[in-house]
C-alpha cells in the first residue's frame, strides 16, 4: 500500500560547512525560545534560521525564511544529490532510564495517499489546525519539508536488515551530536529496489509529526488545486524518517501528568473514591519503577502535603468506567482510564483541559514536592505495538500519549517540493 522511494536530497555543502553540530536540530516543536537563541548563535546557516524564522524589519518570519532558503541554495551552502538515493540514520543517546540506546532508520520520501485512502498512513493524534497553518506558510515560503515525519512499520522477519547494515560498510557522510545530546550518523545510499518493493504491502503509522503530516497533504492539495495536474510532482511526496518497530533502540517513553486539584479537592475522601477502582497503597520506595514492573494497569500518584501511592487497577471491567461503546482499543488504554475515568469521572474536569506534561518522573514528582503542582500521576510508557493497534483502529489517544525520543534531526537531508 505505501509507496516509498529514493529521492534527490538536499543536503549541507561539507565544502561549505566543517562544524555540523552547529547547523542540524531537533524538530522545531521541540525547541523553546531559548534554546532557538542559543542555537541561532551556532552559526548563520542553523537550522532553527528556516524552522522558527524571526521577522526582520518589514519581512515576515515567512518572508525571512523565502529568502534564506533561496540564499543557502545560490551561495552553495545547500547542494542538491544528482542521483535519486536513501539517507541511511543512526542514533546514539541515553535514555530516559540511564542506558545507552542506538537506534537506526532511514530518511525516503512516501507518495502522500489520496483523500479515499484512509489504510497507508496511519496516526494516532488528532491535529489542530492552527498549529498546521503556521507550518503551511512555511512550506510554502521554502518550497520544502525541512523535517521529516517520524513513521514506524512492521517488519517483524527483519528483512530490510541488509539494506541497514550498509551502515556497517564505511564511516558515515555525516555525523553530528545535536543539542539534546543524541549522536546522529547519516550516510547516503544508491537506490535500492528491495526497500520500494518491501513496502508496497504495508502500513505506515506515525509516530512523530502529526502537524507536519497534515501540513503536507494540505500543501499537496492546495498546489493540486492550483495546478489542475495530478500527476507524479515533488509535491506528491513527504520526507520521511522510518524506523522498525522492532529496531531495538525504538523506545516509547511515558509522558507523566502534572495538574493543579479543582476547587474543594478533600485528598482523602479523593483517596476513598479510588478505592471503587484501584488498590491503593502508600508508596515510600521508587514510585515509578513500582508502576513500570507491575504487570497489571498502574499508575503512580503524588499528592502536595499528604503522600505518593501506587494505584493497581482491581479486577474489574473497564467497560464499567469507560462505556460499552468505546472501542476495545481505547479501553486497553491505560492512559484513556486515567482520562476518562480518574480525571473526567472522579475529579470532574473537563474533557480538553490542560495539563503540565512531563516524561521525566523525577523532575514530575520535584514539582509536586516543591508545590509548584499539586498532584502529578506517573504512567507507563505505551509500546509500538499498542500504537499500531490503535491507527489500525482509527483510535485516537489522548494529547501527548507517546514520548518518542529522541526526535528525527532536522538538516540532515531536506525534501525539495519544487525543482
Amino acid at each position: 500500500m505505501a509507496d516509498v522511494n529514493a529521492f534527490r536530497g538536499l543536503r549541507f555543502n561539507p565544502e561549505k560547512i566543517e562544524n555540523y553540530d552547529a547547523v542540524i536540530t531537533p524538530p522545531f516543536d521541540v525547541i523553546d525560545p531559548s534554546t532557538r537563541e542559543e542555537l541561532a548563535q551556532k552559526s548563520p546557516y542553523n537550522m532553527v534560521h528556516l524552522t522558527l524564522p524571526k521577522e526582520q524589519g518589514s519581512l515576515s518570519p515567512y518572508e525571512v525564511a523565502a529568502k534564506e532558503m533561496e540564499s543557502r541554495i545560490s551561495e552553495g551552502i545547500f547542494i542538491q544529490d544528482d542521483e535519486r538515493g536513501f539517507y541511511l540514520l543512526e542514533q546514539i543517546f541515553t535514555g530516559l532510564d540511564g542506558v545507552e540506546h542506538r537506534r537506526r532508520g532511514f530518511f525516503a520520501v512516501a507518495r502522500i495517499p489520496e483523500d479515499d485512502d484512509p489504510y497507508t498512513v496511519l496516526g494516532h493524534e488528532r491535529t489542530f489546525l492552527s498549529k498546521v497553518q503556521d507550518r503551511l506558510a512555511l512550506t510554502e515560503a521554502t518550497k520544502a519539508n525541512l523535517g521529516a515525519v517520524f513513521v514506524i512499520y512492521d517488519d517483524a522477519e527483519n528483512q530490510l536488515a541488509p539494506f541497514l547494515a550498509q551502515m556497517d560498510e564505511r564511516n558515515p557522510d555525516i555525523e553530528t551530536t545535536t543539542i539534546e545530546g543524541v549522536r546522529q550518523r547519516i550516510w547516503r545510499v544508491p537506490n535500492d529496489v528491495r526497500v520500494e518493493e518491501f513496502f508496497l504491502n504495508r502500513s505506515l503509522y506515525i509516530a512523530d509529526g502529526h502537524h507536519r503530516y497534515r501540513t503536507a497533504v494540505e500543501y499537496r492539495n492546495r498546489r493540486r488545486a492550483e495546478e489542475k495536474m495530478p500527476g507524479n510532482h515533488p509535491y506528491d511526496y513527504v520526507l520521511m524518517g522510518f524506523v522498525s518497530m522492532t529496531d531495538p533502540g525504538l523506545v516509547v517513553w511515558p509522558t507523566h501528568r502534572l495538574l493543579d486539584p479543582p476547587d474543594g479537592f478533600d485528598a482523602q475522601a479523593f483517596l476513598k473514591r479510588l478505592e471503587d477502582w484501584f488498590e491503593v497503597t502508600p508508596c515510600e520506595g521508587d514510585l515509578a519503577q513500582q508502576v513500570t514492573d507491575h504487570p497489571s494497569c498502574a499508575f503512580g500518584l503524588a499528592i502536595h502535603g499528604v503522600g505518593r501511592y501506587l494505584l493497581v487497577l482491581r479486577d474489574i471491567d473497564r467497560a464499567a468506567i469507560l462505556g460499552e461503546d468505546a472501542d476495545p482499543v481505547w479501553r486497553d488504554l491505560d492512559v484513556a482510564l486515567l482520562h476518562k475515568g480518574i480525571f473526567g469521572d472522579i475529579l470532574g474536569i473537563p474533557e480538553g483541559a490542560e495539563f503540565v506534561y512531563e516524561p521525566n518522573h523525577n523532575k514530575a514528582l520535584e514539582q509536586v514536592d516543591l508545590g509548584t503542582k499539586g498532584l502529578a500521576f506517573l504512567l507507563k510508557a505505551i509500546p509500538p505495538e499498542q500504537v499500531r493497534d490503535c491507527a489500525d483502529a482509527g483510535v485516537f489517544m489522548p494529547e501527548k500519549a507517546t514520548y518518542f525520543f529522541p526526535k528525527l534531526p532536522t538538516g540532515g537531508v531536506i525534501h525539495r517540493l519544487e525543482e
